[in-house]
């Protein structure tokens, strides 16, 4: 008589999701601690995508709706040693975001969520706050440890989950990008009692510094931002 090969068990969603999840914290075992950095969140979600694959599962972003407003400041034109207007379009919405079991598609568990994004132009704030709320949304379902999260820092140069603050043996100066949202952050507190100017010399006195931003390294830069979004009065 022919032995019938037994037939391997079908997961349900729920149970595909936890051995997506297994896979996560083995990836952040491996990597020492490194792998969940916000620096290495292409890596993880790589990970994550590679066993949906493998078990067979869907994630599908529905937007639900969506508001859009524009927001003016100004920024120090450094070149051209001048203020200079400048507009950034910010878009918000609800969405929600459908797990799917693609053996059985009507196996779905679906998660309420939002999103929002600021940028210079509105498709790519669109765009972006679609790709950092995706990235989120996995790090945070499954429970990734964002201790280590720097978003302020993302377009610094990083080498193995850390900035990288020096070259030859000097620091790196400030980025374009960490200056242009210092000077964001100044703006948005200038009042008629602080003026910007004021505001820059009692930042640097907070951060014990004489130097103009210009000259700021990327870690007096990230310094700075600290100062503005946290303790900074």
């Amino acid at each position: 008589m022919t032995k019938t090969a037994e037939q391997p068990k079908l997961l349900n969603i729920y149970q595909k999701l936890v051995e997506i999840r297994k896979t996560v914290d083995v990836f952040v075992k491996d990597s020492q601690g490194y792998g969940y950095r916000y620096v290495s969140g292409t890596q993880v979600l790589k990970k994550i995508r590679e066993k949906m694959d493998e078990l067979g599962v869907l994630l599908v972003p529905i937007v639900l709706n969506q508001t859009h407003s524009t927001f003016n400041y100004t920024v120090w034109d450094r070149e051209n040693k001048r203020e200079r207007p400048k507009t950034d379009f910010v878009v918000t919405g609800d969405m929600k975001y459908v797990w799917i079991n693609a053996d059985d598609p009507s196996d779905r568990i679906e998660i309420p969520w939002q999103y929002m994004g600021q940028q210079d132009d509105i498709s790519k704030a669109f765009g972006s706050a679609l790709t950092y709320t995706e990235r989120y949304f996995l790090m945070k379902f499954f429970s990734v440890p964002t201790d280590e999260d720097d978003p302020d820092a993302r377009d610094t140069a990083k080498q193995n989950g850390k900035i990288d603050k020096k070259e030859n043996g000097k620091y790196k100066k400030a980025s374009k990008n960490q200056l242009d949202y210092i000077d964001a952050l100044i703006s948005r507190r200038v009042t008629a009692d602080w003026t910007k100017e004021m505001l820059y010399e009692k930042l640097k006195e907070t951060m014990g510094v004489d130097k103009e931003p210009s000259e700021w390294t990327v870690e007096e830069a990230s310094k700075a931002i600290s100062i503005i979004t946290g303790r900074f009065e």
